[in-house]
């Protein structure tokens, strides 16, 4: 599968080492951006692909402008944890890849 959103390695491990998962390889995070704008529940998928955006249907900002990622309280414990509008094609259990 690819993914279109990939975060750099200085990022890749910033989530591994200090976000905290909510469900299998997935961490809900807040992004601010260099510009100073704030996007709250942000998707990643196994430390490196940002995979949705709640209220967005694409990533609605570069990923080369992230200035920050870290998760607040409701990050670390999503109240809303299901029907995310996913940006990238998800196979189907037994298909090809």
């Amino acid at each position: 599968m690819t993914f279109r959103y990939v975060l750099p390695q200085n990022l890749i491990d910033k989530v591994s080492h200090e976000m905290e998962e909510y469900a299998n390889g997935g961490a809900q995070v807040t992004i601010k951006t260099k510009s100073g704008a704030v996007f709250e529940k942000v998707l990643i998928s196994n430390s490196m692909w940002l995979v949705a955006a709640r209220g967005y249907k694409d990533l609605p900002f570069a990923v080369d402008d992230i200035a920050e990622i870290y998760q607040t309280d409701e990050d670390k414990r999503p109240s809303q944890r299901g029907n995310w509008d996913f940006w990238d094609e998800w196979p189907k259990p037994g298909s090809p890849v």
